[in-house]
């Protein structure tokens, strides 16, 4: 993802604006995990359900930017790299937050997942793009102890907490490989093919396994594709008007609405337990931010 760079501040409407759309941007995100259980509900199968996001997230996109008249092949060989991350990177990713929720809460399976900024800076430290500060062990041991209090909470499915771990790694190493595929691709360009990508892949997937999406499920696949590209243009709106590190700050609001969002609407219980997890994991991300490291990187993947 190319750099956000202004030669002079926002002016306030603009920054109004900006955040704005970057808390409109993380509650959007916020609601695909309590839309997937939703689904579940219905009868839905996390794999189709998945396909299902995509094709119409993939849809939606193609549609807006003929809207918008953007070229949407950069090159073929930059299409087809595109298409392989969407559908094994982050298709594989997508599939572990997603079977998780069918066995853990939604607000933790959220909290666990939003621990990927560490992760990626983790990985930045390992592969030489990110330079070890203090502030950046802070924050790790911040985040790390949010997650240690998440996992001791009594009677919480173990498997589905590590699926939210591994997704949040996996994430992290989408965040690397698309930091050198993507450069130069615009954001939305790169988004779509992605998402096509990653429905081609889920799409056969399902096939496979033989899961099923019913017509009882379809709304909330296709809630789903919406509340994806909601989420995607309203965060590189965002962008534009505030700049790629302080839109990134308004991501801390994901994890709180998913958690929210999980009580009002599921019946999910809250406890100090959570509150604990989830004040350390989100105080850590703004040390994360000020460190600059996330101006490399694409913004989070649940924006896919």
């Amino acid at each position: 993802m190319s750099r956000a760079r202004a030669t002079t501040a926002p002016s306030r409407e603009a920054n109004l604006a900006g955040i704005g759309l970057a808390l409109m941007s993380a509650a959007a995100f916020g609601t695909l995990a309590i839309l997937a259980k939703l689904g579940y509900d219905r009868g839905a199968d996390p794999i189709p359900l998945l396909a299902g996001r995509f094709a119409v997230a993939g849809a939606l996109l193609l549609a807006f930017h003929v809207a918008i008249r953007r070229p949407l092949v950069p090159s073929v060989g930059v299409v087809a790299r595109l298409l392989l991350l969407g559908g094994f990177v982050y298709g594989g990713e997508a599939t572990l937050f997603f079977v998780a929720l069918t066995k853990a809460p939604a607000g933790i399976v959220s909290l666990i997942f939003f621990s990927y900024p560490l992760m990626t800076n983790v990985l930045g430290f390992a592969t030489g793009l990110e330079r070890p500060s203090a502030r950046v062990i802070v924050a790790l041991a911040l985040g790390s102890a949010g997650i240690l209090s998440i996992f001791s909470i009594t009677g919480a499915d173990r498997a589905g907490l590590l699926l939210a771990l591994l997704a949040a790694l996996a994430v992290a190493i989408y965040f690397l490989a698309a930091q050198v595929i993507m450069r130069g691709i615009h954001p939305t360009v790169s988004a779509t093919w992605t998402s096509l990508g990653a429905a081609v892949v889920l799409g056969v997937a399902s096939s496979v396994s033989r899961q099923s999406l019913p017509l009882e499920a379809m709304p909330s696949a296709a809630t789903l594709g919406v509340a994806t590209v909601i989420a995607f243009v309203a965060l590189y709106a965002a962008i534009g008007k505030i700049g790629s590190s302080r839109a990134s700050v308004a991501q801390m609001l994901e994890p709180v609405v998913t958690v929210l969002l999980g009580a009002l609407i599921l019946s999910e219980r809250l406890t100090w337990r959570i509150g604990l997890g989830a004040a350390l994991i989100v105080s850590s991300l703004p040390l994360l931010t000020a460190t600059g490291h996330q101006e490399e990187i694409p913004p989070p993947p649940d924006s896919l």
